[in-house]
């Protein structure tokens, strides 16, 4: 049984919490897809307590569990409806939506302002997450602005060398395991960019931007990484109006 027959089987025995997060997903499912627990609960205006005693009463353990019941099925819908329709672009085009309600003029603006009014600037990532720290060094020479990128091997020595006012922008997907612990001895600030919204490392750096991602995993999705790249040249792209405001 698909997410939505399953949904009205239940829904005589839903309680006002449930039809109205019942009512959100019908309206747009594809939300679902994207949204974490706590800021499905929001766009539902409902607790996340009673979210996930919604999903329980659904069946499913998790609201991740339901989520890729719903990611199946919203797949399944955009193949039987446009069967010639890459699914590859219409979950980069969900992306992109996601990310323009997350990456709001203000925030980007605020994101230039911090990142400028910092004295030395290094970047880092492992993996494909290291591509972005590169971009973000290439574009930033067109500002005249020097940024250095590190590996996460030299990331030590790299850390060690930073002063209070030194800023190291950590680019992670998942924001755990060797490149976070290898920052732990930062005296410089740090501005982390990950898809994990729960990580563990809020006491440890400075500010975090929480970028959107694709179910089932961002590690796994291909297009999640995208977004890193669409991150940096929007960035650079408010630094450079920083820049232009201040002559």
């Amino acid at each position: 049984m698909d997410p939505i027959q399953n949904m009205e089987l239940h829904k005589p025995q839903f309680t006002r919490n449930d039809l109205i997060i019942y009512e959100t997903i019908m309206r747009a499912p594809e939300q679902v897809t994207y949204l974490s627990t706590n800021r499905f609960a929001e766009t539902c205006g409902v607790s996340q307590p009673a979210l996930s005693r919604f999903v329980r009463a659904l069946g499913y353990s998790r609201y991740q569990d339901f989520r890729t019941d719903i990611t199946a099925w919203v797949a399944r819908q955009h193949v039987s409806t446009d069967p010639n329709r890459l699914f590859y672009f219409e979950r980069l085009e969900r992306l992109m939506r996601a990310a323009e309600e997350t990456l709001t003029d203000e925030l980007m603006r605020d994101l230039a302002h911090y990142v400028l009014s910092c004295n030395c600037i290094f970047a880092t990532g492992i993996g494909k997450s290291l591509h972005p720290a590169q971009l973000l060094q290439g574009l930033s020479r067109k500002l005249h602005i020097f940024m250095h990128v590190c590996s996460s091997d030299m990331l030590h020595e790299s850390v060690d060398q930073m002063e209070e006012e030194d800023l190291l922008v950590v680019f992670s997907v998942s924001a755990r395991g060797e490149i976070m612990d290898r920052t732990k001895d930062c005296h410089g600030k740090i501005l982390l960019v990950t898809t994990n919204v729960s990580h563990s490392y809020q006491d440890m750096v400075d500010r975090t931007v929480v970028l959107p991602f694709l179910p089932p995993d961002p590690e796994t999705c291909s297009v999640s990484p995208v977004l890193f790249d669409v991150f940096v040249e929007l960035l650079v792209s408010y630094m450079s109006d920083e820049l232009t405001g201040r002559e």
